[in-house]
């Protein structure tokens, strides 16, 4: 029997990554997970559904290109080969992760986990046999579930979840989803493009509640173009189904309303998962596993990561979930290392995309009162987003203090996700406007938007009226 020196339940994009940075440490590990490594993120989440919005989106240029020249007859979207090659690209990725496990000699244990002591782990493989593993430490990994809200008829309606909406063998005339966070936009993004009729029920009154208010007008404004439908303030009280046809009843303003579609979908987020850590004696809050910044749980020998965890700094991301397993694997083999939650980048993949870091402009005035300046640069006064056929948007920079450092950006806009790049390094580094200033950018670019807001910021814009 082996002993390892880290064993890891859950092989997510926290888990795996885990296991890939410890191997790299020379630690010997286990990763234990029940499917396909890569978790939800990889397999049924974050990368087949941008596959999918990227093949909407080429279809929706495709069919709305008549000012760039692009005439189409008849042009029609096969979803069944733009499922398959999600397929493809999930086989590729999952394959690639195997083979970097080989290559850091990580052992992949295939099988349902659960921890019993603060150092053994019993799994159940798909062979129905019983294998136990010793570790001297421990990382849950266990993410998350789609969180399924109480509501009178739902489970009755079979309502799509994420996965099964990355599967349908047809788009759907008519779609309501229930929840209009980053999984309900993205999908009626996607949805939207393709021509179905998409409406969208958020029981808050703003969708996307981290995001910045200004921008979230913006998205939902462009997206209506679109076919979506956002309905805010709504609260879901029944849904019934009758035959190929289901009804969602939502008070409204203090109104009943019926939507009709043919396909109801769950959007309303995730929980955490504790499956196979229930008896551990692990710490818990209502959001998750208690840890601090070194992802310790109160158990000596067991950290914590990624979704299951329930510290409310923490955003439910897969790029958040990673660099968490990073540290813990660090804390474990005795390096100084902490989570830093003051930059991290947050992306919602619609058309037009949305991207922040750092603080929104009423939280950078509740923080920093008078002395915080807002800056913004609109795409539709870029000479690359008009060549691209895609001016919806904005960015806007949210500064403080006499030197005006920037504490916060907000992009909706093309490529939003990539451009925030650029904005989170230079938080990082606690840039200034001016810093941003002397940075030349390539031109045309869009990331010439945040020069361009800086300019602006610093009351030198150049290519906008004052």
């Amino acid at each position: 029997m082996t002993q390892y020196d880290i064993a890891i339940l859950g092989g997510g994009p926290g888990g795996y990554v885990a296991a890939l940075h410890a191997g790299i440490k020379g630690a010997r590990v286990a990763l234990i997970e029940r499917d396909r490594v890569g978790g939800t993120c990889v397999t049924v989440g974050c990368i087949p559904s941008k596959a999918l919005l990227d093949s909407s989106h080429a279809y929706w240029m495709t069919t709305h290109g008549e000012e760039h020249g692009i005439v189409v007859q008849g042009a029609r979207f096969d979803l069944p080969r733009a499922v398959a090659r999600k397929d493809g690209v999930v086989k590729t990725l999952v394959g690639g992760i195997e083979q970097l496990l080989k290559a850091r000699k990580v052992d992949l244990i295939t099988g349902m986990g659960t921890l019993v002591s603060p150092t053994q782990l019993r799994v159940k493989t798909k062979g129905e046999a019983e294998v136990t593993v010793d570790a001297k430490n421990v990382i849950v990994a266990t993410g998350s579930n789609v969180g399924v809200p109480p509501i009178k008829g739902l489970a009755e309606a079979k309502p799509l979840d994420n996965v099964g909406a990355l599967s349908l063998p047809a788009v759907p005339r008519r779609l309501v989803i229930i929840g209009a966070g980053v999984i309900g936009l993205e999908l009626g993004t996607f949805y939207g493009e393709l021509g179905s009729s998409v409406t969208i029920l958020e029981m808050l009154p703003q969708p996307l509640a981290f995001a910045d208010p200004e921008l979230v007008r913006l998205l939902v404004r462009a997206l209506q173009a679109k076919g979506v439908t956002v309905v805010t303030g709504a609260k879901v009280t029944e849904v019934s189904r009758k035959g190929r046809a289901v009804s969602v009843t939502a008070e409204v303003e203090g109104t009943s309303r019926a939507f009709e579609g043919d396909e109801v979908l769950l959007g309303a987020g995730r929980v955490p998962n504790y499956s196979g850590v229930e008896q551990a004696g692990l710490q818990t809050n209502r959001l998750g596993i208690t840890v601090d910044e070194r992802m310790r749980t109160n158990v000596k020998g067991v950290w914590a990561i990624g979704d299951c965890i329930g510290d409310p700094r923490a955003p439910k991301l897969a790029h958040v979930a990673s660099t968490q397993g990073e540290v813990a694997v660090d804390t474990i083999i005795g390096e100084d290392a902490t989570m830093d939650y003051d930059v991290v980048p947050n992306v919602v993949y619609t058309h037009p995309e949305l991207a922040q870091v750092g603080l929104t402009e009423a939280q950078a005035k509740e923080r920093y009162g008078d002395t915080v300046k807002v800056a913004r640069f609109p795409f539709r006064a870029s000479g690359r987003a008009l060549a691209l056929g895609e001016t919806d948007g904005v960015t806007k920079l949210v500064t403080a203090g006499k030197d005006q450092r920037i504490v916060g950006v907000h992009i909706a806009g093309p490529q939003a996700s990539e451009l925030i790049a650029e904005a989170t390094l230079a938080m990082r580094l606690e840039a200034t406007v001016e810093d941003v200033i002397a940075t030349i950018h390539a031109h045309p670019t869009l990331a010439e938007t945040f020069r361009e807001a800086a300019l602006v910021a610093a009351g030198k814009g150049i290519h906008v009226a004052r």
